[in-house]
């Protein structure tokens, strides 16, 4: 009778830790390295990528934080990387915090990766949106049936004239529809 006892009690123990574990590990894994919790400072950058069957190439938009006195604020040049707009710090907090609300799987990672140039990219079925910052390397895929709904609501995050223009006139390309656009508004791009 003891023996059948001490067994439950060590299976009852063995399923409160099988139980437990994950839970555990979860909050210890957020707390080391949760991208997109981190801290926001001039190492962060974020793009977005996909290149839809077609007759011409769709380059990435890559969101990097620069100082409000740096003189590259409010410009988008083409960069190895990339269409690079450059958004203030509060900026690309709040586009940091609109992406970790945003329905997606992250996969995360305590690797600090830099952007590689756009030849580099791998081209996929889905949009690959990568954030880096000092605290490691975060990436999701998004449904390209899903990049309007979704992406929208991250044009409240940014205040840069440029930046957002740069972000509605990607999505453009990829059919969604935004009101009082105006094409022409940077002849440089």
């Amino acid at each position: 009778m003891i023996s059948l006892i001490r067994t439950a009690q060590i299976c009852s123990l063995v399923l409160a830790i099988m139980i437990s574990t994950p839970f555990l590990c979860h909050g210890q894994a957020d707390d080391k390295r949760n991208v997109l919790k981190a801290s926001v400072d001039e190492n962060t950058a974020v793009r977005f990528f996909y290149h839809p069957p077609g007759d011409y190439f769709h380059f990435p938009l890559v969101f990097r934080a620069v100082d409000p006195k740096d003189s590259r604020l409010n410009t988008a040049p083409m960069t190895p990387e990339g269409r690079t707009a450059y958004v203030s710090l509060p900026e690309m907090r709040e586009l940091i915090r609109g992406l970790s609300h945003l329905h997606l799987s992250w996969q995360e990672s305590e690797s600090v990766e830099s952007l590689q140039p756009f030849k580099k990219l791998e081209i996929t079925d889905t949009m690959v949106i990568t954030a880096v910052s000092s605290n490691g390397t975060a990436m999701a895929n998004l449904d390209p049936k899903r990049i309007c709904e979704t992406l929208k609501p991250l044009d409240s995050a940014l205040e840069t004239p440029r930046a957002l223009w740069e972000f509605q006139g990607f999505r453009l390309n990829y059919g969604c529809k935004v009101p009082g656009f105006k094409y022409g508004a940077y002849p440089d791009h």
